[in-house]
């Protein structure tokens, strides 16, 4: 991944549901006041339901966006719905010649895996381009783009360590809801030998327990020698009280592995979401006392 830095332009278009324009103008100028140029693709605005757009406008604007010689990274508008559907139809082969990371996360945890799994390149696992203008972590996204030789440390209390141990990886991961659907989707077993990384939002807990052994069935936690638990916020149980809570669940699908096993981490759908570089190279040691997990923008060290 090539440095972005202040003078280079960054490139936007919505590959999920519709975006507010006043969002998207308050995030192109927070950009512009840290000195870089914005690029606002005119898909960004359209709307077609809740998506931005049809499928063929979402993949036309990211081409133009890849092709488009001045743009140096492409930031994805915002999450919500059907960035799957844009997967299949992909030009892996004009992606892995562009070499432009893609920036974004929830929705877009389709986009990034695939992109990986297909080409081997890296994107950032970061806010989307709506929330800049209010996102407490733009500066260190920023940061770690015009820095890909850095290193970003995460420290984790004892609390947080769920099973200890050492490990290193390349990073695969981010929304459980669409994460649990590329596994069977995506070529080449791309998690295996990972680290994983999971956060989620709004969702029952009856559905977080059937995602995660759906997983765990799939063979992937067997897979991988990580796993990193983010934030997950605004969880449900409405029905009829389901009665396990989110370490309940933890503990029952992990059991077992010997790979070392964190929760609550900085990353998810609230304030905190430290960015992540999907294909970057992670480790982590969980000791008696604390966990450390370091992040690198590149495949390895």
């Amino acid at each position: 991944m090539y440095p972005i830095t202040k003078g280079d332009t960054i490139g936007v278009f919505a590959p999920s549901s519709y975006v507010e324009k006043a969002d998207i103008e308050k995030s192109s100028k927070a950009l512009q006041e840290r000195g870089y140029k914005v690029y606002i693709h005119p898909q960004t605005f359209r709307r077609y339901n809740q998506s931005a757009g049809t499928t063929d406008e979402k993949i036309s604007a990211l081409n133009d966006l890849l092709k488009n010689l001045d743009v140096k990274a492409i930031w994805c508008a915002g999450g919500g719905n059907r960035a799957l559907h844009i997967i299949d139809h992909l030009d892996y082969k004009l992606i892995k010649k562009a070499q432009k990371p893609l920036i974004g996360f929830s929705d877009v945890t389709a986009l990034l895996n695939a992109i990986y799994a297909h080409t081997g390149q890296m994107g950032l696992h970061a806010p989307v381009f709506k929330q800049l203008w209010k996102h407490k972590d733009l500066n260190k996204t920023l940061d770690i783009l015009g820095g890909p030789t850095k290193k970003n440390t995460l420290t984790l209390s004892k609390k947080n360590i769920v099973k200890k141990g050492r490990s290193t990886g390349h990073m695969i991961g981010g929304n459980l809801s669409i994460f649990q659907y590329l596994p069977q989707t995506l070529p080449k077993k791309f998690w295996t030998g990972g680290i994983l990384f999971l956060e989620d939002c709004n969702e029952e807990l009856s559905k977080i327990d059937r995602m995660l052994l759906h997983l765990k069935r799939l063979g992937v936690f067997q897979d991988i020698n990580g796993l990193i638990f983010g934030e997950f916020t605004d969880i449900k149980d409405t029905a009829r009280p389901f009665g396990f809570t989110l370490d309940n669940l933890i503990a029952e699908h992990t059991h077992g592995l010997k790979i070392p096993i964190t929760k609550n981490a900085p990353f998810g759908h609230g304030e905190k979401l430290t960015p992540f570089p999907i294909g970057g190279f992670a480790r982590i040691e969980a000791t008696d006392s604390h966990a450390k997990i370091d992040l690198f923008l590149q495949n390895k060290i």
